[in-house]
C-alpha cells in the first residue's frame, strides 16, 4: 500500500474555513472551530494543512493548565524563556503573535473547559487582543458545550465552523486507487463505507486486508463479495478477542457498543 494524502471533502472544507478567517475584515471574529467524530481523520487532515502552509498547532493535553498552555505558545513561537507571573506571561503570549500573525490550531481542544473554561478564557483574550485565527479541533460534542460559553461562541466566524463528514462512497474509489493500485465498485465501496461508519482508520486496516485477497486470488477488482468475506473474517476475529458472542454486539470494525 502506498498511503499518500488524499485532499477529501473535509480538507477543501479545513482549507475553505481558514481561508475566511485570515481574510476576514478585522471587525469580523477570528476564531474557528473544526469538530467530528473520532476516526474521521481530523487530525491527519489538520497535519497535512499546516503543514504545508503558514500556520501553528499545538495538541493540547489532558493534564495541562493555563500556564502551559502558554508556555506550550511560548516555545512554539521561540518568544524566550516564559515569564513567571501569569499575567506577564500572558502579556508575552500576546506580543508574540503580533510579531507572527499566523492562525494557531490547537488540537484536542477538548481538554480546555477545565475550571470553568479559564483556558478558554485566555485564548478569547489573546484573540482579542491580537485578532489572530485561532482553530479549536475536538470531538463532535465541543459544539455543543462551546454554545454554554457564549462570550467565546460569539467569536467563531459561522464561515469557519467545519463538522467532519464520514468518507464518502467516491473517496472511498479514490483512495482505493490512489493507495493500492485495485479498483472498487461503487457498490463493493458503499458496502465498505456502511461497515467502516465512515472511520478513516478502520478504512486504512481493511483496505490492507482486501489488498492481500486481491494479491492471493490473483484480482485487481474488490468485489462486494470480497469485502463481505473480510468483514465476516474481521467479525469472527474480534468475537474470539473479546468474547463476543452475538454479531448484534459488534459495532463494526472491532468498537464495542456503548
Amino acid at each position: 500500500m502506498n498511503k499518500s494524502f488524499i485532499r477529501t471533502d473535509n480538507y477543501n472544507r479545513v482549507a475553505a474555513a481558514v481561508d475566511a478567517l485570515i481574510n476576514r475584515d478585522k471587525s469580523l471574529p477570528g476564531l474557528g472551530l473544526i469538530y467530528g467524530c473520532w476516526g474521521y481523520g481530523k487530525t491527519e487532515v489538520v497535519d497535512h494543512y499546516y503543514g504545508a502552509s503558514e500556520t501553528l498547532y499545538i495538541r493540547v493535553m489532558e493534564t495541562w493548565r493555563p500556564r502551559r498552555l502558554m508556555e506550550e505558545m511560548c516555545q512554539l513561537m521561540k518568544a524566550g524563556q516564559p515569564m513567571y507571573r501569569l499575567d506577564r506571561l500572558c502579556d508575552q503570549v500576546i506580543n508574540a503573535f503580533r510579531r507572527w500573525q499566523k492562525p494557531l490550531f490547537l488540537d484536542e481542544a477538548d481538554y480546555l473547559f477545565w475550571e470553568g473554561g479559564k483556558m478558554l478564557n485566555i485564548i478569547r483574550d489573546i484573540h482579542d487582543m491580537t485578532k489572530v485565527p485561532i482553530i479549536l479541533i475536538g470531538m463532535e460534542s465541543i459544539h455543543g458545550k462551546l454554545q454554554k460559553y457564549g462570550q467565546f461562541f460569539s467569536r467563531i466566524l459561522p464561515a469557519a465552523i467545519v463538522e467532519f463528514q464520514p468518507v464518502s462512497v467516491p473517496e472511498i474509489v479514490l483512495i482505493t486507487k490512489s493507495w493500492t493500485g485495485l479498483s472498487i465498485s461503487p457498490e463493493a465501496a458503499a458496502q465498505l463505507g456502511h461497515y467502516i461508519e465512515g472511520d478513516f482508520r478502520y478504512l486504512v486496516g481493511y483496505l490492507l486486508t482486501l489488498e492481500n485477497a486481491c494479491q492471493v486470488n490473483a484480482v485487481t477488482t474488490i468485489s462486494p463479495k470480497m469485502v463481505e468475506a473480510v468483514v465476516a473474517k474481521a467479525e469472527n476475529l474480534t468475537k474470539r478477542l473479546y468474547g463476543i458472542r452475538e454479531a448484534k454486539d459488534i459495532r463494526v470494525l472491532g468498537k464495542t457498543q456503548n
